[in-house]
């Protein structure tokens, strides 16, 4: 059975390997970094999903989440954000994220927003 890949970029390590450690033990394939990789890079990776942390290294992941959405082999992809803000609904929504969850998180909060997306993704792509 294939394995989904997912792509968590997010600058604080202890939140990084939590997350990662969360994914891979749900039977998730992931890759990680620390920084606002090139969109060629996120794209070579072939995420079907990824965790991106509305700040990484003082820059925007939510300008990262727009530019995303706008390169072909990537537009598909959900993004769910994570982010300490109080309007984080609303800063997914401007940067057309498919998801969002709010920092510090439950780790069942996480995985359900993580399999809605997935699940939203795959319904999308079987009605094309």
């Amino acid at each position: 059975m294939k394995r989904t890949n997912i792509l968590v970029i997010e600058d604080d390590h202890a939140i990084r390997d939590i997350v990662s450690y969360v994914l891979w033990s749900e039977g998730y394939d992931v890759l990680t970094c620390d920084t606002l990789e090139p969109l060629e890079q996120i794209a070579a990776c072939r995420p079907e999903l990824i965790v991106l942390d509305e700040w990484i290294n003082a820059r925007e992941g939510t300008m990262l989440c727009k530019e995303i959405k706008k390169i072909h082999q990537l537009a598909r992809v959900p993004v769910i954000i994570l982010s300490t803000a109080s309007d984080i609904e609303q800063i997914a929504l401007s940067c057309k994220a498919d998801g969002f969850v709010h920092k510090p998180f439950d780790v069942d909060v996480l995985l359900a927003e993580i399999k809605k997306c997935l699940t939203k993704n795959a319904d999308a792509i079987s009605h094309q």
